[in-house]
């Protein structure tokens, strides 16, 4: 427990904010992990995150903020407005461990907002967090605990852009537009528009379907709005739009084998789990769940870059990839002729 004057509450369990302002230190105590709840728009009630408000000079001796120094630095004694102000742009102070662990959690959100808005632009096809966490891993990417997770994932995309074949999917969207404006608008949205998916016109109305990217959704808006006082709309019918299907990346292994045709990989054949000879063959523990039928094929896998690939994994401690994410892996990396080497930060 935190010490405090006589007769005040007892804080157990905190987390402290700090703010640095005309050269003093102001804190708050807040409930652990709600702060990033609230300044990400999650956690609306701020007596959620407060545990008490009133702003101390250091929470830790339980001393409060001076009036003067309060109406000195933030220009008012507003107790309420003084740590909301506090909440929004201090410090979230963090042992060690506990920034381990929340950059961590962070990480994995940003990486799933990222999965979640993106595809692969050769296949149409979503990609995996897993792939996503790797590719960032590689252009050294660090989460802040500071800063709301979707406004980082939005970082992070403009990062991976133009390096992997990773982009934004777009969105679907439905224009109606008086017929009278009919052409002029369709020019507009074909300028704008990855794809028109379909068009239809009525006795007063005509309305487009398209594709977008969502940078993009500002000016398609704005479109609607010409329009508005004419019964003019825009609605979003997807906010993100990939393909479906089961063959996301076993479908992929001959493109694979294209982009990257030095890579030697060796045919393999996996055994059903269900066969009785599932435990016959010959094993690498560089290829997880794969049988080989003959030594050849093993010694060619042992050429590979699968092979290679695993090993560095194993030294860093790291987890093995099954074949199938090993060529997903091979789609997402850069081409390494046409990227300079060391791109990292």
């Amino acid at each position: 427990a935190l010490k405090q004057p006589m007769g005040q509450k007892v804080l157990t369990n905190v987390s402290v904010v700090r703010l640095k302002k005309n050269g003093t230190k102001f804190e708050i105590a807040t409930y652990p992990n709600m702060v990033m709840s609230w300044r990400s728009g999650i956690e609306k009630n701020v007596d959620e995150v407060l545990q008490i408000a009133r702003v101390y000079k250091d929470v830790e001796k339980g001393e409060y903020a001076k009036t003067k120094d309060l109406e000195k630095a933030f220009g008012s004694a507003d107790q309420a407005a003084v740590c909301l102000e506090i909440l929004a742009k201090g410090e979230l102070q963090l042992s060690e461990k506990e920034r381990n662990a929340s950059q961590d959690a962070l990480l994995k959100e940003i990486c799933t907002i990222v999965a979640d808005k993106c595809i692969n632009p050769q296949s149409r096809r979503p990609v995996t967090v897993g792939i996503v966490e790797k590719a960032l891993a590689e252009l050294h990417f660090n989460a802040n605990v500071s800063k709301p997770a979707k406004k980082q994932a939005l970082e992070a995309i403009k990062m991976l852009e133009g390096k992997y074949p990773i982009e934004r999917a777009p969105m679907r969207l439905k224009l109606v537009v008086p017929c009278s404006s009919k052409s002029d608008v369709c020019d507009k949205i074909s300028n704008i528009a990855d794809k028109i998916e379909s068009q239809d016109t009525s006795s007063t109305f005509h309305s487009i379907i398209f594709l977008v990217h969502p940078e993009k959704f500002r000016e398609c808006d704005a479109i609607a709005l010409e329009f508005k006082s004419d019964g003019g709309t825009l609605e979003i019918l997807a906010l993100t739009v990939q393909e479906e299907g089961d063959a996301s990346i076993e479908s992929q292994v001959s493109a694979a084998s294209q982009l990257h045709p030095s890579g030697g990989e060796a045919p393999v054949q996996r055994a059903p789990a269900s066969s009785p000879a599932a435990g016959e063959g010959l094993r690498s523990a560089t290829a997880p769940g794969v049988v080989f039928a003959t030594r050849e094929d093993l010694m060619r896998h042992m050429k590979s870059d699968w092979h290679r690939h695993n090993l560095r994994l194993k030294s860093e401690g790291k987890p093995l990839l099954a074949h199938a994410e090993f060529v997903e892996y091979q789609l997402l990396a850069p081409d390494p002729d046409a990227a300079p080497k060391g791109r990292g930060r």
